[in-house]
């Protein structure tokens, strides 16, 4: 993807604990060929190293008014003219009011004062910073003037606190990003299959074999394509989950329904296997209820259809494997990849209480056909559908 490319990005840094999370963005804009030039308050680095945002942007980092050996005009002035888009990110309060209120002291607020191109604020801060109403009417300052401030999230927050101030996902600071410069988003005309869920093998009319899958990542993948501009389709066994709007949503309960659900959706371009689909089925099911009584009882299995191994011949898509482990998780990972013919292997695995079932945290690792591996940190499973998205598209 080079939707952003020759795009010139003025990025400002300021004194938040989440500027470390503007090594991400600048990794994502090069990424997509956009120029990138930071401007970092004294403050933000005394969170991340001037040397850091340098080498990731490729580009001497601003950090005062005052040079050793000017250039010809003041740099500042000469940045005004030649960017397409200024952000602030992290936002903090002290920005924020300095720009509503016009004071320019140091290169950032200065280069707020004198650019007239389109500038987003991605604020970061503590809940109860952002809740202020000195900083709200800061915030309202700025959308009166045209100026766009993106709401920061709720969620943990470095306090150890829950609340609103958390900065915005990558995936909503690209969005806003493209939508302002009339960029087209990059699954934009693209068709997506996503499977998600458990499924479950009846033992009888009463009871069935299944597995502690919420079905949370898979949903948060095809929200994350859906918001990419995809085309999206989710065929997703039983979960306590609300249907997603704007998404083709097909619920399906055993492997042999979902079996045929994919047969019949894989003309697509990108084929996303999240669903926890049952090994076994129960060879016999027995109708009505099976009455309790003191003795043993045998349940004899038989293996379902590997689907992800099945669609492989059958389809032009890129097709995508999860892979959930326990031991030898990286052998085991790159084996079912090879063995099942994918593009890519995302692995994560169940011997982490923040990983896997039953949370709404996950970590993972994605290995590509091509030798590519790329590991992720424990993040919200929102996240992490983005993290997986900006690895795997073109």
């Amino acid at each position: 993807m080079n939707e952003l490319k020759n795009k010139n990005i003025l990025l400002g840094i300021t004194g938040s604990i989440a500027a470390y999370k503007a090594c991400d963005i600048i990794r994502i804009f090069r990424k997509e060929g956009a120029n990138v030039q930071a401007i970092m308050t004294k403050s933000s680095q005394e969170f991340i190293g001037k040397t850091t945002i340098a080498a990731l942007t490729n580009n001497p980092v601003i950090d005062s008014m005052f040079e050793d050996n000017p250039k010809p005009g003041l740099e500042h002035i000469n940045l005004a003219f030649e960017i397409d888009l200024v952000i602030v990110l992290p936002a903090t309060a002290n920005i924020i009011a300095k720009t509503a209120n016009g004071i320019a002291d140091d290169s950032l607020s200065l280069a707020l004062s004198i650019c007239e191109q389109p500038t987003i604020f991605f604020p970061a801060m503590n809940y109860k910073m952002w809740r202020n109403k000195a900083n709200l009417d800061a915030v309202s300052t700025l959308r009166e003037r045209k100026k766009i401030v993106i709401d920061p999230e709720e969620g943990p927050l470095a306090s150890l606190h829950e609340g609103k101030g958390r900065l915005a996902n990558n995936m909503t600071v690209i969005n806003s990003i493209r939508e302002i410069l009339n960029v087209d988003l990059p699954l934009k005309n693209k068709s997506v299959l996503v499977t998600a869920g458990p499924t479950q093998e009846p033992i009888d009319d009463v009871r069935y074999i299944s597995n502690r899958s919420s079905g949370k990542m898979g949903f948060a993948i095809a929200k994350s394509a859906r918001d990419l501009g995809a085309n999206v389709t989710l065929i997703t066994g039983p979960t306590n989950l609300k249907n997603i709007p704007e998404i083709n949503m097909h619920h399906i309960k055993t492997a042999d329904e979902m079996l045929e659900a994919v047969n019949h959706s894989l003309d697509v371009d990108y084929i996303v296997m999240n669903a926890a689909v049952a090994d076994f089925r129960v060879s016999n099911i027995n109708s009505g209820k099976i009455k309790k009584n003191n003795e043993k009882m045998n349940v004899e299995l038989s293996p379902t259809t590997d689907i992800l191994k099945s669609i492989r011949p059958n389809t032009q898509a890129k097709v995508i494997g999860f892979a959930l482990e326990m031991n030898n998780e990286r052998d085991n990972a790159l084996k079912k990849m090879n063995s099942k013919g994918l593009d890519f292997i995302i692995l994560n695995t169940a011997n982490n209480k923040d990983q896997g079932f039953d949370v709404d945290t996950n970590q993972v690792t994605i290995f590509s056909k091509s030798g590519t591996e790329i590991q992720s940190e424990i993040d919200t499973k929102s996240r992490i559908a983005d993290f997986i998205w900006e690895n795997i598209t073109d």
